[in-house]
């Protein structure tokens, strides 16, 4: 799901402005490790929301649109902070 890759994001995002790095190389932790959480969940099972109803084999080794969807996100964040 989006929180796939929105909870590692925050909790990168918080760790990082914490150990005083400026807001851009925190915004662009955010945003990798968004997109870490996003490809993680090439090997998870559906088993809730629209992707349950998909047969594992289409999905398989692809990771779940929403959580692609929020890495993009915060990678095109990430761009914009100057």
């Amino acid at each position: 799901t989006m929180l796939d890759a929105l909870l590692p994001a925050a909790t990168a995002l918080e760790q990082a402005l914490a150990a005083g790095v400026t807001a851009k190389d925190a915004a662009r932790t955010a945003a990798d490790a968004a997109a870490a959480g996003a490809q993680a969940t090439a090997d998870m099972v559906a088993s809730a929301g629209r992707a349950s109803y998909v047969p594992e084999a289409v999905l398989r080794s692809n990771p779940d649109p929403g959580a692609t969807a929020v890495a993009k996100w915060l990678s095109a964040v990430a761009d914009a902070v100057v």
